[in-house]
């Protein structure tokens, strides 16, 4: 039962920086468009190796052919104890961490600490691979995680029907190990095997073989070329939303993040591959695109590990080949009487397509496929230290036109022979629509998602007989102002706390309700020296509620339509008799 919400507060717990829609009409105001572009690149020699010591004026940076200025350059190695890059400005890195002590006080904020360098999120990928095959999955994933160096940083995240982290960031191979055992191999209906796709056709072939009825295996064919791009499309749209989903949880942690996808099969175009990809729909579309931005907004660079293995170039011989021979062109024998050359030509083909989508995907994100491999445990292994070496080029686009257009980057460095891998472009999109960015917080304020890190928060919760008080500071930094001539910088805050019943009977997030919520809107504006302290300091905001006695779990919701950012937080808090 939902409560009444009369009873949530908001107040500005810091100085005028907060105004309630103050704002004086005859100021002119203009968005600040200048947007930051991060680049991260590894860089290795004609023998693969990781090339160190170079210098920012060794590298050459360009958008759209043009030349552009590097504000920033760094190199990061790991692991800890080499000599790092000084950086030519910017803060110190964070490490990703535990939450601070008392258990009153909460944060999305990495704690600091030195081997940050190194974040790597690992995807185990149900949804995409083949039921038979995920048990070997994890068996080979256990074997990686149990090799783990000490104090690599790692993340455990699961596909299944929506996205779940079973571990979030640690350096300890026994929370991911005992994490990755309970995982359970689960069939969604939703990818067969070649072996299986041509069993059910195989099945009909017989049959139509049986009775004369050629046209019925055409049928046959047909409905399972359907059936297939049907159930493509579901995946597609089930992935590309935990993507977003997921770059947003782990946007907050600093630096590059190396994304290690295990799956058979990677439904995402990257970069450059959406301009001429035919999706589904135009909104499809802008959610691929802005998820393929989200990723390269966090660092994210992705590792397609294809858990198919080596290529044996079998058919198999629980079927006789007689399906999928007209699917990817004309077969050279017939429908009644395929040829073993058939089915061969046809797996060929599938595994090139696949290769060649996993090759754009780590090309578009700076990352590296692993395709005809069985050494999963070594490729798992290849692409973290591989991901773990790189110098980070940060520049502002000469470009302001946001038009939603592919803006390719090209990157080249100075010394012969070296092989670059790097992020290959963005799309310009303009990203300050008010109404996404409540359907957004509407969406991140559900109880099954992942804490977003996109905006930098802390909150101390301070609880007075019924009443709860919750005291918030937000990174200024990362917000997305507008200046006026009057030199104020102005902008607006969506903030909404919701309270969820935390306790065992309700540990089924379909059976959560809201036992009370409480939403504002917040119109900042700030002079030069209130910007600075704000910067300082961060923008304070207090919110109170009365809650009767009992366990709850507070999730705070912060929006920011001017930078398309958010974040959000977790608080368990219990309220005593």
């Amino acid at each position: 039962m939902v409560r009444s919400v009369a009873g949530c507060l908001l107040s500005l717990a810091v100085w005028p920086l907060l105004c309630l829609a103050q704002t004086s009409t005859s100021d002119t105001a203009f968005r600040i468009t200048s947007r930051i572009v991060y680049v991260n690149v590894v860089v290795r020699d004609r023998q693969g190796h990781v090339v160190h010591g170079l210098a920012q004026r060794d590298f050459r940076l360009t958008e759209d052919g043009a030349l552009q200025s590097i504000d920033y350059f760094d190199e990061r190695r790991y692991p800890p104890g080499e000599e790092h890059g000084s950086g030519s400005a910017g803060s110190p890195v964070s490490e990703p961490g535990l939450r601070p002590s008392p258990t009153s006080e909460f944060t999305n904020v990495p704690a600091a600490g030195a081997a940050s360098d190194s974040v790597s999120i690992i995807l185990f990928d149900l949804l995409n691979t083949v039921a038979t095959d995920q048990e070997s999955a994890r068996r080979h994933l256990l074997n990686f995680l149990g090799s783990l160096p000490r104090e690599q940083k790692v993340a455990l995240f699961v596909l299944t029907n929506r996205l779940q982290m079973v571990q979030s960031f640690t350096g300890s191979s026994d929370r991911l190990i005992e994490a990755a055992r309970h995982i359970d191999p689960r069939n969604f209906g939703l990818i067969k095997s070649d072996g299986e796709s041509m069993q059910d056709v195989d099945m009909f072939a017989g049959f139509a073989k049986a009775v004369g009825a050629g046209a019925l295996l055409t049928q046959v064919e047909q409905a399972e070329r359907d059936e297939k791009a049907g159930d493509e499309a579901i995946r597609a749209r089930i992935t590309i939303a935990a993507l977003s989903e997921l770059a947003r949880a782990t946007s907050g942690y600093p630096g590059r993040k190396n994304l290690l996808w295990l799956a058979e099969s990677f439904p995402l175009a990257a970069g450059a591959q959406l301009e001429r990809s035919k999706v589904e729909s135009r909104s499809n579309l802008l959610e691929a695109r802005e998820t393929a931005n989200l990723i390269a907004d966090a660092q994210i660079a992705v590792y397609p590990i294809n858990l198919l293995g080596l290529d044996t170039g079998a058919v198999g011989s629980n079927v006789s080949g007689a399906s999928s021979v007209s699917a990817m062109g004309a077969p050279q024998g017939s429908l009644l009487k395929p040829q073993k050359g058939d089915t061969l030509r046809t797996q060929f083909t599938a595994r090139a397509i696949l290769r060649d989508q996993m090759e754009e995907l780590a090309g578009q994100t700076g990352g590296e496929p692993f395709t005809n491999t069985n050494d999963f445990t070594r490729a798992l292994q290849l692409s973290m230290e591989d991901g773990s070496n790189y110098y980070t080029l940060v520049y502002r686009p000469q470009n302001q036109k946001w038009d939603g257009r592919f803006r390719r980057i090209h990157l080249e460095v100075v010394r012969k022979g070296c092989s670059l891998s790097y992020r290959r472009g963005y799309f310009a999109l303009d990203n300050t629509d008010s109404a996404s960015s409540v359907e957004e917080l509407n969406a991140a304020l559900q109880p099954e998602t992942h804490e977003w890190t996109m905006l930098l928060l802390h909150s101390k919760v301070e609880i007075t007989g019924r009443m709860v008080s919750v005291k918030s500071a937000l990174d200024a930094a990362s917000l997305g102002l507008n200046s006026a001539d009057d030199g104020h910088r102005r902008g607006r805050l969506l903030v909404r706390l919701v309270v969820f019943p935390d306790s065992q009977a309700a540990a089924d997030h379909a059976n959560r309700v809201v036992v009370s919520q409480g939403s504002a809107v917040l119109d900042l504006d700030f002079d030069a020296a209130r910007y600075q302290e704000a910067l300082s300091n961060g923008v304070s905001f207090t919110q109170q509620l009365k809650l009767v006695p009992g366990h709850y779990r507070l999730r705070l919701g912060v929006a920011d339509p001017g930078s398309h950012r958010l974040g959000t937080l977790d608080m368990p808090v219990v309220v005593n008799p």
